[in-house]
């Protein structure tokens, strides 16, 4: 089981960038679903809201990742998943999926967590994709996650599940991570509670740091004094025990390094162009 500190951001030491040449970041949008604030924040009036589907892209020298795969040509098609479709209205440009912005494949995904909206792109994809999730994520995906279609997601891309216990990993920010690229730039966090295994990344680029946290967060409120709504996160959050550790970590940390780029699942203000 993934642990965390006993008081998140106690003794916290913000990462500094890695001074790397080549290594940069930059957040990618795949497609808008119109929803209502009440269902993101109580505290707003009642009003239409679009949310972006993010996806974080890490250039890297030796390799290009993705954090999480967006939405896909089988979203924008009305192919999958069929029933989520039918209650929020979503859009996917053309151009706009995570393979067609790249113009090709990535070499690895970094999964936050597998909802629909985070690895339809997955399915634009090839075998020789390697796609990272932890394996409590894996273990739980076909019983916790009703969305996930296990054996087309499987044969779509090659699956690595990383083992993010104590004991069988480093550390960083507090909680378990294992160093992606060998280098100490890009770390895979354990961060479980939107979903049993969620993970979060940590990017040690040229210049800034980056801290993908995946849905521990829709926005960027919610790493301050908000969060989505009781009746929603009974919906939507696996674990919501481990979510509010997860939720003060994060906020910990947004708080402790301002200069910290920490990106949020849906937070419009990284969608710069509109529909």
């Amino acid at each position: 089981m993934t642990t965390f500190s006993a008081m998140a951001g106690v003794g916290l030491i913000c990462p500094n960038p890695s001074g790397l040449d080549g290594l940069n970041v930059e957040v990618l949008n795949t497609g808008w679903t119109e929803t209502d604030w009440n269902r993101v924040d109580p505290k707003e009036p009642q009003g239409p809201l679009l949310l972006p589907f993010l996806v974080g892209k890490i250039d890297h020298p030796n390799g290009l990742a993705l954090v999480d795969s967006g939405l896909g040509v089988e979203t924008r098609e009305g192919r999958y998943p069929k029933f989520i479709l039918k209650a929020d209205k979503h859009d996917v440009p053309p151009g706009k999926t995570a393979v067609e912005q790249l113009g090709g494949l990535p070499d690895i995904v970094l999964m936050t967590h597998l909802h629909y909206d985070h690895v339809s792109g997955l399915l634009d994809m090839t075998p020789e994709v390697e796609v990272w999730t932890t394996l409590e994520e894996w273990r739980t995906a076909r019983t916790s996650n009703m969305l996930f279609p296990s054996r087309k997601m499987e044969a779509a891309v090659t699956w690595r599940p990383i083992d993010l216990v104590d004991g069988k990993a480093n550390r960083r920010l507090g909680v378990p991570a294992v160093d992606v690229f060998g280098d100490e730039t890009v770390w895979y966090l354990g961060t479980p509670g939107h979903t049993p295994g969620a993970a979060s990344v940590l990017v040690r680029a040229e210049d800034e740091v980056w801290l993908f946290v995946g849905d521990i967060g829709w926005i960027d409120r919610h790493l301050v004094d908000r969060r989505r709504p009781s009746w929603v996160s009974v919906v939507v959050d696996g674990r919501p025990r481990r979510l509010q550790k997860s939720l003060k970590w994060a906020r910990a940390i947004k708080e402790k390094c301002p200069t910290m780029r920490v990106v949020t699942g849906h937070e419009p203000r990284w969608a710069t162009e509109q529909r």
